[in-house]
């Protein structure tokens, strides 16, 4: 979220933002309180889990 309002408000990106500032760059972008919670969330629903699967083609070319 940070990384969005970032570039819509300011025009930079993270590591500009770091370094703009002087921060080191393995300076979090978010709270680790917010990234735990945001990371228990997505392994819930299941998000990173699945692997993907190619879709069929179409077109001239699909087999």
């Amino acid at each position: 979220m940070l990384k969005r309002h970032l570039r819509t408000a300011y025009n930079l990106t993270p590591d500009e933002y770091r370094a703009k500032w002087g921060l080191p760059s393995d300076y979090p972008m978010v709270a680790p309180s917010y990234a735990e919670q945001r990371s228990g969330l997505a392994k819930e629903i299941g998000l990173g889990s699945r692997t993907r699967v190619a879709k069929p083609k179409k077109g001239k070319n699909a087999a």
